[in-house]
């Protein structure tokens, strides 16, 4: 069957893309060979005045090329030929005889944005669904059918390393500002003004005046316009890019980098897709771009999962409680009233209430700071959180989720006394970062309704969510949850109830490691410095520090419970908690000592010993220490069933912990190293007995 077919009239021909039994549209080499017969035809139909490319898919423009593919160049040779037959397709558009229009009514990234880009003209909708956008970077490759060097000459070089360097999309309200679209029409009027628009582009005049449209209207901005384009000004501007690129990224990421050698000086268009189509082929083949699109098919897998084998419809809910009000009780409460939900916040004062409310407050503060939202918009979303010292309005909620101190007696208590005031289908969920689903089920009528939803911290930042099955809990309720999770737009793993879970049962022991390192006389800020560059967002102690060193603590004392020795506390960690009451960040001092933006190491701490005399550790020594102890923990996760797959297991760890997407994950790390080289990094580690420690000096 054909993806594409061709509508006449007198004057329009319209291209209408339908790839069958997919639902969106994919420029895959047969598409793409199927465009070249059509182009092929168009060039020679020069009777018609203009040419419209279309899709009739919903909520889909073109979604770009086909990852799978992408996926399966291994040598330069294929990747330069499939750039090379993008970017020739895409100029052989660009010189088609008629006029030629992109309409836009939904995605159009990747190599759908580029062939818009190849019209003379777009339209696009105000559909929510619509977005346009280069996303190639985050699959470690740049756009590579002549995006590098469309978009910079449309809207101008610093609007087009702003969509490409980040990877980023934009709505039509948007783009019509940018004048990356000739005029933004009302999806529910597509039809008309768009044949309206169709009509008018037949004239001349129209056409000049849409042309004219695009360069900006104030003399200043004119101005600032013939600057960028002096080789001064080009430079000034991929300078401020670069430092902005390698401060984001921590130089991790070589596709964006590359973007900006391939339009750092100004050239013919030629020279610039010569420029694109070597970096792209380079890149291609390169394992940073393997691990990131594995990583994207990992989250399109966990996107289409159920989570349960469970066939019934689910409602999504439009009313729901927290239970707590703090920081992760105020969290949620935004995440949930920014989603439309009408949320009933309860603790025991209205102090702890309004704790939460600064909480959301914050968070939507952040949102406006970034003109993500307006504040109207911040109204209505904080007026659907009500406050709450009682059960009032519990019983008609379809969602509850206990965010409370990490204490099982108390989160059972309050778990049974809130099943009373519920109706018998209202989901119970418990917010715990470590404590055992199945026990807490043990008090309640309905455990069939009960299991856990791990939320992290912060939790407007954070995408992962970990869905806990307890014992008891039903097929319906995992279902029910994923499916509340993500409509929430977070991502959610089910996961086997154990202590720690999945996430916190594999960071802890790192953390716990490094603890283990210090105390035999290693440098935190060494091991924090040799761990970032690893890759990971910041060290095991900033991260210790940044969590609370009492929740890390506490967690780290429930995994020694659960799993005896092999996570037995560092007595280091121990006593920084238990002797010298430090907090961290919080607090004003943990590892850290943090006065202001001043953030030294805690002598305290620092002056810690073991019994024996210091011992030097390399670069080599601490990653083995710190990274091996956590692939040895995912083994043991995936021999029990914790989770459903390594694939599952690595994208908990970038999601949840911030394991840098560019290694893949946990265990495509692990596999990159080699099986038998970790295996023997295992015995080598086991042989190592942890130090006594006693306080030094200072």
């Amino acid at each position: 069957m054909k993806t594409i077919r061709m509508e006449k009239n007198d004057w329009l021909l319209r291209v209408i893309f339908d790839l069958p039994d997919e639902r969106v549209n994919k420029l895959s080499t047969a598409v793409m060979s199927e465009l070249a017969q059509v182009v092929t035809e168009l060039s020679k139909e020069t009777q018609y005045e203009v040419v419209s490319f279309e899709s009739a898919k919903k909520d889909i423009f073109i979604a770009g090329a086909d990852i799978e593919e992408l996926r399966d160049i291994n040598d330069l040779a294929t990747a330069r030929e499939k750039g090379q037959v993008g970017q020739m397709l895409f100029t052989r558009i660009a010189a088609l005889p008629q006029t030629t229009v992109a309409i836009i009514d939904g995605a159009c990234v990747g190599g759908g944005c580029e062939l818009a880009l190849a019209c003379d003209y777009r339209i696009a909708t105000d559909n929510p669904k619509t977005t346009i956008g280069l996303p190639e970077v985050r699959l470690g490759i740049i756009p590579g059918w002549g995006g590098t060097q469309r978009l910079p000459r449309l809207i101008g070089l610093p609007n087009a390393l702003d969509i490409i360097l980040a990877g980023k999309t934009v709505n039509g309200s948007k783009a019509k500002k940018i004048k990356l679209i000739d005029k933004l029409i009302a999806s529910a009027l597509l039809n008309d003004q768009c044949e309206g628009f169709l009509q008018q582009l037949r004239d001349p005049n129209f056409r000049d005046e849409l042309k004219a449209n695009r360069e900006p209207r104030a003399k200043t901005q004119r101005i600032m316009n013939q600057l960028l384009e002096t080789s001064w000004g080009r430079a000034w501007v991929i300078k401020q890019a670069r430092k902005s690129v390698l401060k984001s990224s921590k130089g991790f990421y070589p596709a964006p980098l590359a973007v900006l050698d391939v339009v750092a000086t100004k050239c013919s268009f030629n020279e610039g897709i010569s420029r694109e189509l070597e970096a792209f082929s380079k890149l291609a083949v390169s394992d940073i771009s393997k691990n990131l699109i594995e990583l994207f098919f990992l989250t399109e897998a966990v996107k289409k999962s159920t989570g349960a084998d469970y066939k019934g419809e689910i409602t999504p809910p439009q009313h729901a409680a927290v239970l707590g009000a703090g920081v992760m009780g105020g969290g949620i409460a935004w995440l949930l009233s920014q989603h439309k939900l009408s949320v009933r916040m309860k603790d025991i004062s209205w102090d702890a209430v309004a704790l939460g409310y600064a909480q959301a407050s914050n968070y939507f503060a952040q949102l406006k700071k970034r003109r993500r939202l307006q504040q109207g918009d911040i109204d209505r979303a904080m007026n659907r959180i009500g406050g709450s010292v009682n059960y009032e309005g519990f019983a008609h909620v379809e969602v509850v989720i206990e965010a409370i101190v990490e204490n099982i007696t108390i989160k059972k208590q309050l778990l049974a006394e809130t099943e009373t005031h519920i109706s018998d289908s209202t989901l119970l969920c418990s917010n715990t970062s470590a404590l055992s689903i199945t026990e807490m089920a043990s008090v309640l009528n309905r455990p069939e309704n009960f299991c856990g939803m791990h939320f992290f911290n912060p939790v407007n930042r954070m995408p992962l969510v970990e869905i806990i099955r307890g014992e008891k809990s039903s097929d319906e309720t995992i279902a029910r949850a994923v499916a509340m999770v993500k409509s929430w737009g977070k991502t959610a793993i089910v996961v086997a109830n154990c202590p720690g879970f999945l996430v916190n049962r594999i960071l802890l022991p790192y953390m716990n490691e490094a603890a283990y390192l210090l105390q035999e006389g290693a440098d935190i800020e060494m091991i924090d410095r040799v761990i970032t560059e690893f890759g990971m967002p910041m060290g095991p102690f900033q991260l210790a520090d940044e969590v609370g060193i009492d929740v890390g603590y506490k967690v780290a004392k429930t995994l020694q419970e659960g799993f005896g020795s092999r996570m037995a506390v560092s007595p280091l960690l121990t006593t920084v908690y238990e002797d010298l009451k430090l907090l961290g960040k919080k607090g004003g001092a943990g590892f850290y000592k943090y006065q202001g933006k001043e953030v030294t190491v805690n002598p305290l701490v620092a002056n810690f010993t073991g019994t024996t005399a210091k011992k030097a550790h390399s670069e080599e020594d601490i990653i083995d220490r710190l990274m091996i102890i956590m692939v040895n923990e995912a083994a043991h996760c995936l021999q029990e069933n914790i989770v459903a797959n390594a694939g599952q297991l690595d994208l908990a760890m970038v999601m949840g912990t911030g394991f840098p997407p560019w290694r893949g994950g946990l265990c495509r790390w692990a596999d990159s190293v080699g099986l038998e080289t970790i295996v023997n990094k295992c015995n080598a580690l086991n042989e190592i007995i942890p130090n006594a420690i006693k306080l030094a000096p200072i």
